[in-house]
């Protein structure tokens, strides 16, 4: 017998069971040029606040869309409701 997907509304796409929407989003990240990512203090930084977020819906944003761990990766990326404006691009770049 099959286990349902585990549905979780407060969850990032890495913590729910569809590997195959996380591996496309991830290699979407990958794909980006590192002159267009933010670095991974930052990307942390912003998914921590996507995780507080009431419009945060099984890893997209109920707000505008986005699957929040892609918009969240990169440097012209920004929360429509503005939550990430505190976060400084610049925090902690790491090679």
């Amino acid at each position: 017998m099959m286990e349902p997907v585990r549905k979780c509304r407060k969850c990032l796409l890495a913590e729910l069971d569809n590997e195959k929407l996380l591996a496309d989003v991830r290699q979407a990240v990958d794909r980006l040029g590192e002159e267009l990512k933010v670095s991974d203090e930052v990307y942390r930084l912003r998914l921590e606040v996507c995780k507080e977020c009431d419009y945060l819906n099984e890893g997209t944003c109920n707000a505008c869309g986005c699957y929040v761990e892609l918009r969240a990766a990169t440097k012209a990326g920004s929360c429509p409701y503005s939550k990430w404006k505190g976060i400084k691009l610049d925090v902690h770049k790491q090679a």
